[in-house]
């Protein structure tokens, strides 16, 4: 048969026939700029490998495309006419293309090969980029109202922070948020402002626009999503966080998790890696698994028949495009409406989004790139033959469910209200999430529908509502330092009300959540009155008071966390930076190797620090990053301002004054970052992010949050828990003592008690009589760790088990390096990045691994000696182990709640302090006036001091310097060890640089002041300003005095170059900002600790230079000054010389000061300056304006130039108790510089 003719318009049929078939993944983009599309490596292999070219600056960035689907485009699949295509386009950059993978079809779809990928990336298109229109208000007025029978709340709000006046007008259920004047809300959509109102303003209501309310208050999805059941579980759950409920299903979906995500992340899924994933996730969860009594080989069991379906999804569902059979469920769609669905990337696996724009949070299973087909063949037969397919590309969030239901309305909420954090990180709308059920194999697509995420923000808002009523507080709230009791109507009621469902309740896992003692069921007749009855009818009214009371104060505390939290989004980080609180413009040190140390032992904890970081200042010669509130151990938040909030979590590992270590837990990837904020809106430009990606590092006040400490609490008014205990902290029962001490403990270790005095000797005494508990008064310098030591010790030898534990780590690993020496096992559990080095090797980490659930249970049951933060009691070891003493050092500086953590895993405790130093730390004012400063220590010993014995011998002050305290705190019961204490002071061994100084002075070198404070008798002296003078001035609302400083700066450098070591001296202000100054001042004197007062304790120096600040004409000394317990920790840090700086007229205003001030006139041992002291001697004229290092210090150089000219000699350093001898200029390679300059 003859072929047939076809007409033009056949063939431009037939042509048009076939572009249908080809789509965007087979086109290869060249890799220009514009306009940028996201940025991702597939789990599969990529068409043609793209590389993006990097300069040899890092100052110049070239934008970086890659060849991929853009993001958010919906399309239909040969929607483009012929005539459309530029082929001139689609050859350019012809040179890029993967000529190899041209020998085969490229009209072919290339069939996916998974191998393992680089970090995914995603970068917003300047085209799809989007985001809410978010405007922050605070409420001034609340007006109610009815309109043509609607009924309506208007609120009259100001913008924040220009304070533009702005109305929101609620309808609707938006009606149903309580707001009242003073709260922040958020406003998200667009406002009216043309042309009638004279005040912007806007309608939320149920198809229009959202409100936030209490925005700060970020709510976890999960949480959120179970809100709809009974508001009241979330909310306790989101109050208590407690490590003892845990069930084995809840641990094979844990572990099912992570061996999904790891599989996500290699992109390999055959059974062979699946099943070495699985024993891999079962031997680090072990401690899990220890915890339920279930031993390893029953675990892989259980997860491999959880886990048959993860090669049948991947072979379904991972793919460039979908596949015919990856079906998509969607339980929205209309009859013949189908849906395929293919994961192409993976951008990350746990991303941890916060967002204050919705007062949400949530942790991501996994962050992917959906392709999603959808197409109709139900409506014709013409349609049913070639349906109309639409297919479209975004990031979605992706969720693992191991469960049996589907589609549940908690799962679907939890999904949904993942669209929005996602959609805000990734600056693009999200249209719908992902939920894969292992047990079914199912995928379901759950859209982000409008009517049900303004449900879901209703819910969100009643409960922050709810929240926010826990931390007003009707009026003060005082506890009794004795039953802790106070009036019941402090607070408002802050739960919601039951549902009083008998079924329901009680099976509630937040039955047992003792906070319900707070408000109890008044209606006898209630369904669930027995329930309550059974869990709260232990207790008597006064400590169900105790209770409340107590609650009530950890919930303001939290009050003032919230507080701090919100800085990071509602303040820049130098605003933050002035604070203390916040390390701005930091940039990633690319040349820093992190050491390799030992890897962690559990799950918990390499998920904290899976990387480390060091960063840096952009700029140079700033103040030092030791001079804020963040130290060493502390958790911080990685954020990039202002698009970028928490993108990785972490700690401290180290700091220094121009750098700082991080362990982070999510990577921080620059390239990756600079994608990310291309194109959002409001970036007009790119200039600002083609440079290196710059971070601030806010210090993270909530990172372990109250739930626990809140939880301490709650254990001890359990039924079933220790009544004893009860009684003893709560009744405050009279705790028991035996009358005769066992000789055999004793006997066993008299070379360990022959090295104690009597008082120590008498505190391990009254350890071992104690029935209940015993307390151990520390005093400054007398030996607290020593004796802690001794008591393990004879503990042990006398076969009683110890917990050892502590506020901070440094405490606890101090105490175990006194048992180096000791033949008895000690297992210390904890982060290994915040335990000491010379401790390390009694960590978990140290040990053989564990390899069955029998060894390890040996290793953690077997040691007689554990040790441990109070934070970090919850390691499974203390769901098995009852040990018979507990003792807690640092005792008096622990708020109670946080105390009672380790005290409820023994029979009998014992705490060590001083509550006549420093109180627990509280920063909520209410708080504190209510009494959570007051520790168990505190409330114990006043209650019974028959049950305290006091450490009275000190080996750290001269005989002078203990005097202070002696007779303003301790009332004479300090002692000093012996006679070398009581007479040691700070010996200079030369005097000739004071010499060269009065060269240059106006004094006189034989009534000099500075020769006078140089002298070894001058052991305490208060060097009064009055007459100088130095007032102190405000840096907005903190308190600097630039005199003051700057004589503190003479000083020092003064003792250093007459041979005092920069490590024997300290500096102490109670002042954030004189601690700045003086570190600028010192900048170039690394080894000089200068300390807040709180940070100084636990230290001891051969100097201690105390700058008081507060000077002015009106005698304001602030509330700092009046902290007699901060001033006794300041005056006891110093061993042979306190030197004193400040203003006596303004200081004696305090009535402790007024005693140290006749104490100091009765010894003759007040300084006072002559006018203009500052002036006198030329220190290079220091001032705390900006001028260089060597120019401050240009007298101190020609000092040590004239030295070596004049005498050829090379003078010694301070031999100061045994001070080794070093030439002036050892250690000082600025003045070896300068002093070389100028030979």
């Amino acid at each position: 048969m003859p072929p047939s003719r076809h007409s033009e318009a056949e063939e431009s049929d037939f042509l048009d026939s076939l572009l249908l078939e080809l789509d965007s993944s087979t086109a290869i983009p060249h890799t220009s700029a514009s306009p940028t599309r996201p940025r991702v490596t597939p789990l599969f292999p990529p068409r043609t490998p793209v590389r993006a070219n990097k300069t040899t600056s890092p100052s110049k960035r070239t934008p970086k495309t890659h060849g991929i689907k853009s993001s958010g485009h919906v399309h239909e699949v040969g929607a483009y006419p012929v005539e459309s295509v530029d082929i001139d386009a689609l050859l350019d950059g012809a040179e890029d293309w993967d000529w190899d993978d041209m020998n085969s079809d490229f009209m072919t779809p290339r069939k996916s090969s998974p191998v393992k990928p680089k970090r995914s990336r995603y970068a917003v298109s300047n085209e799809t980029a989007s985001g809410p229109k978010v405007t922050r208000c605070t409420v001034k007025t609340v007006e109610e109202r009815v309109v043509k029978g609607r009924f309506e709340k208007v609120l009259e709000a100001n913008m924040v922070p220009s304070k533009e006046p702005r109305r929101i007008i609620l309808r609707d259920d938006w009606t149903h948020a309580d707001v009242r004047p003073g709260d922040d809300i958020n406003v998200i959509g667009e406002w009216l402002t043309d042309p009638s109102p004279k005040v912007p303003e806007i309608s939320v209501c149920s198809k229009h626009n959202y409100l936030i309310h209490h925005p700060d208050i970020l709510l976890t999805a999960t949480s959120l999503s179970n809100a709809s059941h009974c508001p009241r579980r979330p909310l306790l759950a989101n109050m208590v966080r407690s490590s003892s409920d845990v069930t084995p299903s809840l641990v094979w979906g844990n572990f099912l998790h992570e061996v999904m995500q790891t599989c996500l992340s290699v992109a390999r899924w055959d059974d062979k890696f699946i099943n070495k994933q699985i024993s891999e996730v079962a031997q680090r969860g072990l401690g899990e698994l220890l915890r339920i009594n279930m031993g390893m080989e029953q675990a892989i069991i259980e997860v491999k028949a959880r886990a048959k379906g993860l090669r049948a999804f991947a072979d379904k569902y991972i793919a460039s495009s979908p596949k015919p059979d990856a079906s998509l469920t969607n339980t929205r769609a209309g009859r013949g409406e189908k849906s395929l669905l293919a994961i192409s990337q993976l951008y990350d696996i746990e991303e941890d989004i916060w967002s204050p724009t919705y007062g949400l949070k949530g942790k991501i299973d996994a962050s992917v790139e959906a392709v999603v087909q959808d197409f109709d063949d139900s409506s014709t037969p013409f349609a049913r033959a070639r349906p109309q397919i639409r297919e479209s590309t975004s990031p979605m969030p992706f969720e693992i469910k191991t469960g049996r239901a589907v589609a549940g309305m908690e799962h679907r909420a939890q999904t949904m209200l993942y669209t929005l954090l996602m959609g805000e990180r990734y600056g693009t709308e999200i249209p719908s999430g992902l939920l894969y059920y292992t047990q079914s194999e199912e995928v379901v697509r759950v859209p982000a529908a409008r009517n049900e995420l303004r449900a879901l923000l209703v819910a969100r808002n009643e409960l922050a509502g709810h929240m926010m009523s826990r931390l007003r507080a009707k009026g003060e709230i005082t506890v009794s330092e004795h039953d802790g009791g106070a009036s019941l109507d402090d607070l408002e009621s802050f739960l919601p009300p039951t549902i009083d469902d008998n079924r329901t309740c009680g099976k509630c896992f937040a039955l047992d959540t003792i906070p319900q003692a707070v408000e109890g069921v008044e209606d006898t007749t209630s369904d669930i009155a027995d329930i309550y009855d059974l869990k709260t009818g232990h207790l008597t009214p006064s400590q169900a008071a105790f209770f409340k009371k107590w609650e009530a104060l950890i919930s303001l505390e939290e009050k003032d966390l919230v507080r701090f939290r919100k800085e990071l989004w509602t303040m820049t980080a130098p605003q933050r930076e002035e604070k203390g609180r916040c390390f701005s413009d930091m940039v990633l040190d690319l040349t820093y190797r992190p050491p390799d140390v030992m890897k962690p032992t559990s799950q918990k904890e390499g998920k904290i620090h899976r990387l480390t970081y060091r960063f840096v200042k952009t700029k140079s010669g700033g103040a030092s990053l030791l001079s804020g509130h963040t130290g060493v151990g502390d958790a911080v938040v990685v954020s990039v301002e202002p698009a970028l909030l928490a993108l990785a979590r972490g700690f401290v590992v180290d700091l220094t004054p121009d750098g700082v270590v991080l362990g982070v837990d999510h990577e921080l990837d620059e390239d990756l970052i600079l994608d990310r904020l291309r194109g959002r809106p409001g970036r007009e430009g790119l200039a600002h992010y083609d440079d290196t990606v710059v971070f601030r590092i806010d210090k993270d006040e909530m990172f372990g949050g109250m739930a626990r400490i809140r939880d301490n609490l709650a254990q001890l008014f359990y039924a079933g828990a220790d009544s004893r205990m009860l009684e003893l902290v709560v009744d405050l029962a009279k705790p028991r003592f035996t009358g005769v001490l066992e000789e055999e403990p004793v006997a066993k270790t008299a070379p360990t008690s022959s090295r104690l005095n009597k008082d120590q000797r008498a505190a391990v005494q009254k350890v071992l009589c104690a029935e209940d508990y015993a307390l151990v008064l520390g005093m400054p310098g007398t030996g607290k760790t020593t004796v802690i030591a001794a008591v393990i010790t004879q503990l042990v030898e006398a076969g009683k088990t110890v917990l050892l534990s502590s506020y901070t780590h440094s405490a606890v690993d101090n105490i175990l390096m006194k048992l180096n020496g000791s033949d008895f096992d000690v297992l210390r559990l904890g982060n290994l990045d915040k335990i000491h080095p010379a401790v390390q090797h009694r960590t978990m980490a140290a040990r053989p691994l564990a390899k069955t659930i029998e060894q390890l249970e040996h290793q953690v049951m077997s040691p007689p000696v554990v040790a441990t933060t109070c934070l970090t009691i919850d390691h499974p070891i203390f769901s098995k182990r009852t040990f018979d003493y507990c003792i807690v050092d640092e005792a008096s500086q622990i708020t109670l709640p946080t105390c009672l953590g380790p005290l409820r895993f023994a029979k009998k405790f014992v705490l060590v302090g001083d509550h006549f130093q420093l109180p627990p730390l509280v920063k909520n004012r209410a708080a504190r006036k209510g009494g959570l400063d007051i520790s168990l220590f505190r409330r114990l010993s006043d209650a019974h001091p028959e049950a305290v014995v006091d450490l009275t011998h000190q080996y750290r002050m001269n005989s002078d310097i203990m005097l202070l305290s002696n007779k303003l705190i301790y009332s004479n019961r300090l002692k000093c060890g012996s006679d070398a204490v009581a007479s040691q002071s700070l010996r200079l061994p030369s005097q000739k640089f004071l010499e060269f100084l009065h060269t240059k002075s106006t004094c006189r070198n034989a009534h000099c002041w500075m020769a006078q404070l140089m002298s070894e008798s001058c052991n305490a002296v208060f060097v009064n300003t009055d007459n100088v003078p130095a007032h102190d001035s405000r840096v907005g609302d903190l308190v600097e005095n630039q005199v003051e400083a700057r004589l503190v700066h003479q000083v020092t450098e003064c003792l250093l170059e007459c041979g005092v070591q920069q490590s024997q001296i300290g500096v102490i202000s109670l002042y954030r900002q004189q601690l700045k100054l003086l570190s600028y001042l010192l900048q170039d004197r690394k080894e000089l600790e200068i300390l807040t007062a709180d940070r100084s304790q636990g230290r001891d120096k051969d100097c201690i230079i105390i700058s008081m600040v507060r000077s002015n004409d009106e005698g304001q000394i602030g509330e700092l000054v009046k902290d007699w317990r901060r001033m006794n920790v300041s005056f006891t840090r110093a061993r042979s010389k306190l030197i004193i700086i400040g203003s006596r007229r303004t200081l004696q205003q305090a009535p402790l000061l007024t005693e140290f001030f006749e104490l100091m006139d009765g010894q003759g041992w007040i300084l006072t300056l002559p006018p203009d002291a500052h002036l006198m001697h030329d220190f290079g004229g220091a001032t705390p304006k900006k001028r260089s290092a060597a120019d401050m210090l240009s007298d101190i150089s020609l000092w040590s130039s004239h030295c070596r000219k004049e005498n050829g000699e090379k003078f010694k350093r301070a031999k100061v108790f045994g001070a080794t001898e070093e030439s002036i200029l050892v250690g000082r390679p600025l003045l070896q510089d300068i002093a070389n300059d100028r030979k």
